[in-house]
């Protein structure tokens, strides 16, 4: 059985897609094509972390204030897992972001950690600054859970650095040239 998504994440879309499009230019990110580079600890709150690193590809595609995100990660004994998902970038104000998303994918681990099915959801919110040219980095905090979909679900939790590239030159701020001399 799938379990209904939380009551939070509930009132979080609807107060999104009920957001008239004049708050929208303030609230939410204009952001370009991303290329996210992450490291970190799963099990974070077990007594044995395992070591992960992931690459998040994040395309400038926004339906509705959401836009996908195409991950790939891997950690101990070969483990990996490959997911899609959407995502919501919230803009904070001094150039913070925090960016709330979920999606799903497929994971294995022969040796390293049994999460007890092949299909398991991520469930994440991530910190980020973004400075001058574009670039940003943060902190994400992710649970991986396969929702009961197999009689074991241990689930697990995440948390990790992140640094993101913008892909898209038109969103690299650059400082103004000096002009020309006369």
């Amino acid at each position: 059985m799938i379990r209904p998504p939380p009551t939070w994440l509930a009132a979080l879309a609807l107060l999104v897609a009920d957001t008239p499009p004049a708050a929208a230019h303030e609230w939410f990110a204009d952001d370009p094509p991303l290329l996210s580079l992450s490291v970190g600890a799963a099990q974070i709150f077990d007594a044995h972390q395992e070591v992960f690193w992931g690459v998040e590809y994040r395309p400038a595609f926004r339906f509705c204030r959401f836009g996908p995100w195409f991950f790939f990660g891997s950690g101990k004994n070969a483990a990996f897992y490959a997911a899609a998902g959407v995502q919501l970038n919230l803009e904070l104000g001094r150039g913070w972001v925090l960016t709330p998303s979920f999606g799903g994918g497929y994971y294995n681990a022969e040796d390293g950690l049994d999460l007890g099915f092949d299909a398991e959801f991520r469930t994440a919110v991530e910190l980020a600054k973004r400075f001058p040219n574009g670039h940003r980095l943060g902190l994400c905090a992710a649970h991986l859970s396969n929702g009961s979909l197999s009689e074991k679900n241990p689930g697990t939790e995440t948390l990790g650095l992140v640094y993101s590239l913008p892909l898209d030159a038109r969103f690299r701020r650059r400082p103004d040239p000096a002009p020309p001399a006369e």
